[in-house]
């Protein structure tokens, strides 16, 4: 995510350069070849061009409307992890009696399963889909200057901390849904806690209800991951502005010739067409890049929900309730951008 105040346009320029490659390539082969051929009949009129960028305008309209509600949708996803997670550690250490005593070993348990859980979760949602971006030339460039935590570590290393080696073993070979394992572990411990009497049956329906509720989230969170943005309507965008940025500079190479014929210099301004096509395309095509890139909030880009900070915080926090002194530190952002 993004900390800024706003991108620079030279970020924007680097992200596209590609694209602003290809567009002004093609525009300056569209304008070679009327200025030469003189073939003015293959220009495009001014209505047609207004009909499709219209069209055009309407339908990235959508999309990127349609994309933030899914970058939002995983936004308060997290944040609601966060709650959840915090609700469950403060029911625990209000109700499970440890005012004599250093805390109950159950107690422990339950925390470091559920760090192992923050962990097994931002993992999940860090891996690779066919449909990201993350594959895209500009983004890749990036990632290798800033990558995510994930991409620098391994989640079995990760969850070593938390787990005993014999849990640990169990979680690898599971063949289900290992973050669902690591919260039936859960329950199992608070089950064991009330079946020893430390808690009653009324406490207990509380405490696995916050359960139920991180259950709830795990799913909502990776239906964002696992479902991407509607392929047709993704695949009808990037075909008409594809189709908009090819007939530009047919269409406004007429305008530019016009702008030097009082003049006589009408094949001189005709190159007008090239930095005038390049700047419309670039617009349209850019547009629909960001939306693009705010479909898929837990890829790793730069737009991407913080789900690394959100879980580290949760950690950083039940640590500090259990007593424990910890040398973890908040993630901070770097170049304004924070994962």
């Amino acid at each position: 995510m993004h900390l800024g105040r706003q991108y620079k346009t030279t970020d924007f320029l680097a992200w596209t350069r590609w694209e602003i490659g290809w567009i002004i390539s093609w525009s300056i082969l569209v304008t070679l070849f009327l200025e030469v051929s003189g073939w003015s009949f293959l220009t495009v009129p001014g209505p047609i061009l207004t009909i499709v960028g219209s069209a055009l305008a309407i339908s990235l309209a959508f999309k990127n409307q349609q994309c933030y509600a899914r970058f939002n949708d995983g936004l308060t996803l997290s944040g609601q992890v966060s709650t959840a997670s915090l609700v469950l550690a403060n029911r625990l250490m209000a109700t499970i009696d440890n005012r004599d005593a250093a805390p109950e070993p159950g107690l422990r348990e339950i925390f470091y399963r559920h760090f192992a859980w923050l962990t097994a979760l931002r993992f999940y949602l860090r891996e690779k889909r066919s449909w990201e971006n993350t594959y895209d030339r500009g983004n890749v460039s990036f990632l290798a200057r800033l990558p995510s935590p994930e991409s620098q570590s391994v989640l079995e290393d990760e969850l070593r901390p938390y787990l005993s080696d014999a849990e640990l073993q169990k979680f690898k070979v599971h063949r289900g849904d290992k973050e669902a394992l690591l919260l039936q572990w859960q329950y199992e411990a608070i089950k064991d806690i009330h079946s020893r009497s430390l808690i009653s049956e009324f406490i207990f329906t509380g405490l696995a209800g916050a359960l139920d509720e991180l259950l709830r989230l795990q799913g909502g969170l990776k239906r964002v991951k696992n479902y991407p943005y509607s392929r047709n309507y993704y695949s009808i965008a990037v075909i008409v502005v594809k189709i908009f940025a090819a007939i530009v500079p047919f269409s406004l190479f007429p305008y530019a010739r016009e702008l030097g014929e009082p003049a006589g210099i009408a094949a001189w301004t005709a190159w007008l067409n090239v930095p005038l096509s390049a700047i419309v395309g670039w617009i349209f095509v850019s547009m629909e890049k960001v939306g693009e890139n705010s479909s898929n909030p837990f890829e790793g880009n730069a737009n991407d929900v913080p789900i690394s900070s959100i879980t580290r915080r949760i950690e950083i926090e039940m640590r500090v309730m259990l007593g424990e002194q910890t040398e973890l530190k908040p993630i901070e952002a770097k170049d304004s951008i924070l994962f």
